[in-house]
């Protein structure tokens, strides 16, 4: 962004701030003799820009680090008004001072001549002006990134807690699934076991990282959905399909597990003789595609959510719950303007399409609202 570079190239001249205020009053002196020279020789005018630069340099700094800092930046607009007047009759005094004891510029010996003023006043305002403009530049591009830092911070600190709000809601509805095997003392219970251990493994310790395989994610959606299969046998009937460039692929974690926990959650009801969910994840290009459709308990349906628009689309109390619109708000704050959700209901189904624009292979970029970070990958 280009802000951020200015920001970078603002911070790299503040580290060199001697240097940098030796180039400015070089160039307030061939400012000068440009402007001033008059047709007198170059060595000449250069002394004298030497003499009257005290003068200047007194008026630029008072109103830099002075005026502006605890006057005008606070809104004292009176104060900084009589602040300016003292500063500029301090400014001008010394240089008709100058003029008349040290220099002889106008050959005269009277110390105050209202002529002459009216040039000094010119010269001092560009050259305090100019000063003035380069600091309010570099104050303005500082809040800047100060306001880039905190909205980081907020993101991350955001993206936790919502992380954090995901992990317990998904345990629960797992240990129910294993809590209604054990009731019924299915034999399938120590490969629930196992599988609900193979997805804490997934959700404690790996989804910590900003982002994860596909792979990963494919592998957890497989576990979650055995789990769910060993609770409701036969009434429950998966399709599932991974396709396309699925290799080498990073998404942020636990985006996929809530939509499949809640068209379980939603699509099996005691009026369904047979649910049935179909899941389509494929990967074409820089674009992922996820589809999944499941069956419509009628009871649900008589309480159907908000139809979505072409964006993110807004989802209801009742039909939602905590994970979904807990990855709802996660698509949004790491994927801004690069996905689309919508939520798709009918008579008899119910379905939700998310396409993403993932990096380039080997560049994992999350822009995160406004901010853009960037982490190469071998």
């Amino acid at each position: 962004m280009p802000e951020l570079m200015y920001i970078s190239f603002l911070r790299q001249l503040s580290r060199q701030r001697v240097l940098m205020h030796l180039l400015f009053w070089a160039a307030v002196l061939a400012f000068f003799n440009f402007v001033f020279r008059l047709g007198q020789p170059v060595l000449k005018t250069l002394i004298i820009s030497i003499e009257f630069l005290p003068g200047h340099m007194f008026f630029a700094y008072s109103l830099n680090y002075f005026l502006f800092p605890k006057y005008v930046l606070k809104g004292k607009l009176v104060s900084a008004f009589i602040g300016l007047l003292v500063i500029l009759a301090i400014a001008l005094f010394y240089m008709r001072f100058a003029d008349v004891y040290i220099i002889h510029y106008s050959h005269s010996t009277r110390l105050w001549m209202p002529g002459m003023f009216p040039r000094v006043i010119y010269s001092l305002f560009s050259v305090g002006w100019i000063a003035v403009t380069i600091r309010l530049v570099k104050y303005w591009y500082i809040e800047k990134e100060t306001q880039h830092r905190l909205e980081k911070e907020k993101l991350t600190v955001e993206l936790q807690l919502l992380r954090s709000q995901l992990h317990p809601h998904f345990l629960f509805n797992t240990l129910n699934s294993l809590y209604a095997l054990t009731l019924e003392r299915s034999k399938e219970a120590p490969d629930a076991v196992l599988q609900l251990s193979s997805l804490l493994r997934y959700i404690l310790y790996e989804c910590e990282a900003p982002l994860v395989p596909l792979s990963k994610e494919i592998e957890s959606i497989r576990h979650y959905i055995q789990l769910e299969q060993m609770r409701f046998g036969d009434r429950l009937e998966v399709s599932l399909r991974f396709t396309g460039d699925l290799a080498d692929r990073s998404i942020a974690p636990l985006l996929f597990l809530p939509f499949v926990e809640n068209s379980i959650k939603h699509g099996i009801g005691e009026q369904l003789d047979k649910s049935w969910i179909s899941l389509h994840l494929h990967v074409e290009g820089q674009t992922l595609s996820f589809k999944i459709i499941n069956s419509r308990d009628p009871q649900e349906a008589a309480h159907p959510p908000e139809a979505a628009g072409p964006r993110t689309a807004a989802l209801s109390p009742r039909s939602s719950g905590l994970g979904l619109a807990n990855v709802r708000r996660r698509l949004d704050l790491l994927y801004p303007d690069h996905h689309t959700l919508k939520l798709i209901p009918d008579e008899d189904t119910f379905t939700v399409i998310l396409t993403i624009d993932l990096p380039q292979k080997g560049q994992i970029t999350l822009i995160p609202h406004n901010y853009e970070a960037q982490v190469s990958v071998n």
